[in-house]
């Protein structure tokens, strides 16, 4: 959905001699390469909280001198980052909320269910939080289960945690495979040797992942503070790819509209159209939210 970000993002950028945007998950830089594109005369601040995204943020900004800040923060520091750089007001804020295509493909990450690999799934793997398997290992199965129900929407996300705790007694779960195992013991005889439909570890690893970088959380905390580093008329743009994402957005930008401080753009969320779909099927879950910040919102805040 880059098109449509774009086309949402760029309005905003009337309002400056250099429009500043922060593109809170950098990942493999296709927004940030994009805006600095199509968008002329704008810089980019490129936010992750995964260090190899950063080095590929530091590349970008070889081939783009002055016009790209590479930082390495998770985005519940927005504030604080654009504090630090002594940054103002900014013309656009975009979240892209997705794993992205390298970070799925690289197996010591732990966050894709094929290959073998550890279960870390941390973004900051240099961060001191607990990986997946640690928290596989000490949480109460009663823990586990209600992680894998709210964050995976996962039906059978009792039978799963249960099988977890049974294992673990035997043996730890370490590696990816470990828990896939986990996964599959733990189907409904009706539901095993089914084909069609999503694996049955997705939902199980979307959960551990969410869990393990607290990630509603922090875009909750990252959101709040958002609305106060655009500039009046300056827009933020979320794409989601998780229900409970969507409805963090959904409830945050509804806060603003009623208090005035902002304007929703898109009634409805933007989804993506089939031919997308098509040439890449992990982005038939996006929607795409955005609002504007009132004009007047300084002055009401004052």
């Amino acid at each position: 959905m880059l098109d449509e970000t774009l086309d949402l993002l760029a309005p905003a950028a009337r309002e400056s001699a250099v429009p500043l945007f922060v593109d809170c998950t950098f990942g493999a830089g296709g927004l940030s390469r994009a805006i600095l594109q199509r968008i002329p005369g704008s810089r980019v601040i490129a936010l992750d909280a995964d260090p190899h995204a950063v080095a590929r943020a530091e590349a970008l900004a070889l081939e783009y001198p002055r016009r790209v800040t590479p930082v390495h923060a998770n985005f519940a520091r927005l504030r604080d980052v654009l504090a630090e750089l002594e940054m103002g007001g900014v013309s656009g804020i975009a979240y892209d909320l997705g794993l992205s295509s390298l970070q799925l493909a690289d197996a010591a990450r732990g966050f894709a269910f094929a290959g073998e690999g550890d279960l870390d799934m941390r973004l900051d793997p240099t961060s001191d939080a607990a990986t997946a398997a640690q928290l596989l290992a000490t949480a109460r199965e009663g823990e586990i289960a209600d992680i894998i129900f709210e964050f995976g929407d996962e039906r059978n996300a009792r039978r799963i945690a249960r099988e977890i705790v049974k294992r673990r007694e035997r043996s730890p779960l370490r590696t990816t495979s470990d828990l896939v195992a986990a996964v599959l013991a733990a189907q409904p005889r009706n539901a095993r040797g089914r084909r069609g439909g999503i694996h049955p570890a997705t939902r199980t690893f979307l959960a551990l992942r969410i869990a393990v970088n607290e990630d509603l959380d922090r875009l909750r905390q990252s959101l709040q503070e958002a609305i106060a580093c655009v500039k009046p008329g300056g827009r933020i743009v979320v794409i989601s790819f998780h229900s409970g994402e969507d409805r963090v957005v959904k409830h945050q930008f509804a806060g603003w509209r009623r208090g005035g401080e902002a304007q929703t753009l898109t009634r409805k969320p933007l989804t993506p159209t089939q031919t997308e779909i098509a040439a890449n099927p992990r982005s038939r879950s996006a929607k795409l939210r955005a609002a504007e910040r009132t004009r007047d919102a300084l002055r009401r805040s004052a």
